[in-house]
């Protein structure tokens, strides 16, 4: 029996045990797709939203972000904090926020350690210390205290970037903003991929659903969550869950033909009147 039951104990190992190597090693090429500028980028970048690079320095080395108002002339009402998905670069929503969100607010769009310029590899741990330097250089840029940081200060997330727009909320407690496409946590998403619990192996650990309890319980809290039907990367189901948390402070829209990626392309009337609703 011993003889029987030790190559199918063996067979068993490695079909359980190849997805699991696969979590603990590849993990951070599976969440993150960090990609470069090219060399005359930000000066065109510049020039085209009359913005201002924001340079620092995290333990992941030299960082920057990018902060602009469309009507640089005129104090802005607001401040978008804006995360985008592991695949994007900051200024990919430029135009977006220059053209199409409201106009009289302004921007800080968010780079995650080794995007862009930026050095180092990212983490949860390296993205907060980004946003911990990011998001304050910005409201000295506009001269808001503290308080007007958390009163006039809204989250904006697509994807990953919705899970970095949650730990900025927890950092300043920020209430308000919009989410596209999020998760309800990189555990779950493993489970998603791979059809095993193994949620315990990751270690690159965001749990929107958590950050989002705990803003249901505060007064004020109001976050839009936007999701396609069509989405083949994160499905619906978890801005459900999400929904679920507090349908009245968390409101859901689901859009039909929309996939994961095409929401610049197809849903800008939605996200407009999405970030409007949380002024």
């Amino acid at each position: 029996m011993r003889r029987l039951f030790r190559p199918l104990f063996l067979v068993l190992l490695i079909f359980l045990g190849l997805p699991m190597l696969a979590v603990v090693s590849c993990q951070h090429k599976l969440i993150y797709y960090p990609r470069p500028y090219p060399p005359a980028h930000d000066a065109q970048w510049t020039k085209q939203t009359q913005g201002k690079i924001l340079s620092f320095t995290t333990s992941a080395g030299r960082q920057q972000a990018y902060f602009f108002r469309p009507r640089p002339a005129q104090p802005p009402q607001r401040l978008w904090l804006v995360c985008g998905g592991n695949g994007t670069l900051a200024t990919e929503w430029s135009v977006f926020m220059k053209h199409e969100a409201p106009p009289e607010d302004a921007y800080l769009l968010i780079d995650y350690p080794g995007y862009g310029h930026n050095e180092g590899s990212p983490s949860p741990a390296k993205i907060r210390e980004t946003l911990r330097q990011a998001v304050p250089l910005a409201t000295k840029e506009l001269g808001w205290s503290d308080a007007e940081l958390r009163q006039r200060t809204r989250i904006f997330g697509h994807s990953l970037g919705c899970a970095v727009a949650l730990i900025g909320a927890e950092e300043f407690s920020l209430r308000r903003g919009v989410l596209l496409a999020p998760f309800t946590s990189t555990m779950d998403m493993a489970r998603e991929i791979t059809g095993m619990n193994i949620g315990f192996l990751v270690t690159h650990r965001f749990d929107n659903h958590k950050i989002l309890s705990q803003l249901s319980h505060l007064p004020d809290t109001h976050i839009e969550l936007l999701h396609g039907l069509t989405d083949g990367v994160i499905p619906a189901t978890m801005s459900r869950q999400l929904h679920a948390i507090s349908p009245s402070r968390f409101p859901l829209s689901l859009r039909e033909q929309c996939g994961h990626n095409d929401w610049q392309d197809t849903q800008v009337p939605t996200i407009v009147q999405a970030m409007n609703a949380v002024q």
